[in-house]
């Protein structure tokens, strides 16, 4: 024990007198310093579907570029040059640790009326544009505005068949059940909604009951303000349309809706 303390003595002396400590030296007096770790960087853990450290975010011109070459947005562009809109593209939220995407503001600034403005996400590690379109609105192949033919071709007969009264849509409606999966048709026979609570039955993107919800916000964005327990995403090309997702105590999802508006 003396012979290290004096040891010890010896290599602060040594240091003091030639104002250094090597790094060898540092880390045999304080064994116990602090790690740094670079900004920047992403501290990624599987279970959460965060980026990695090695995976390099895009950067905001990028984002942009991304939401230029959406086809909602790309209508849009054609639209102004005909109604003379000014478009202007600013960045309402970067991506953080949390949440790694860019969430895009379009202000489109017309000559005689307030400007009026369109959000859109993009995957900051992609550059995929989340905003959900129609064609992707979806439980086991099967949508929207279809006829009871049409879901047949696809699914099969249903295990069971009821007509009832929806107090929402105020008429009268037909379910059919599919393991899980619930078709509903309005009183014209085209399906309205689609609600599933079976993995068997992926939903938009793959999405399935049992992701988690940070899953689904990988998958889709920031949703819409909604109840506690649901996450909510409207369609960008059909407003009214809209996909629902239920969340139980473990935020774990239990339920999955498509629905058109009513």
């Amino acid at each position: 024990m003396l012979r290290r303390v004096i040891l010890v003595l010896a290599v602060i002396f040594a240091g003091l007198s030639t104002g250094y400590y090597s790094e060898p030296l540092y880390d045999f007096i304080w064994p116990e310093k602090e790690t740094k770790i670079g900004s920047g960087n992403f501290d990624k853990s599987p279970e959460k579907g965060l980026p990695a450290q090695s995976e390099q975010l895009i950067s905001k011109g990028d984002a942009i570029n991304s939401v230029k070459n959406f086809p909602a947005v790309e209508k849009l562009e054609k639209v102004s040059e005909l109604d003379g809109t000014q478009l202007i593209f600013e960045a309402d939220q970067e991506p953080t640790q949390d949440f790694p995407v860019w969430v895009l503001e379009i202000k489109e600034r017309h000559p005689d009326k307030l400007p009026e403005s369109s959000y859109f996400q993009v995957d900051a590690v992609t550059g995929k544009v989340l905003n959900l379109i129609m064609d992707e609105l979806k439980i086991s192949g099967t949508g929207l505005s279809i006829t009871r033919k049409e879901v047949e071709e696809v699914l099969g007969r249903p295990e069971k068949s009821d007509r009832v009264y929806d107090r929402d849509m105020k008429q009268t409606v037909r379910i059919s059940s599919y393991n899980g999966l619930k078709v509903i048709y309005d009183s014209n026979g085209r399906t309205v909604r689609l609600t599933v609570d079976n993995p068997e039955h992926p939903g938009p993107r793959g999405i399935k009951v049992g992701d988690s919800k940070t899953e689904a916000i990988r998958m889709f964005g920031k949703a819409a303000q909604a109840p506690t327990g649901f996450l909510i995403y409207n369609v960008e090309d059909d407003r009214q349309a809209s996909l629902v997702i239920k969340l139980g105590d473990n935020e774990r999802i239990v339920q999955i809706t498509i629905q058109a508006g009513q």
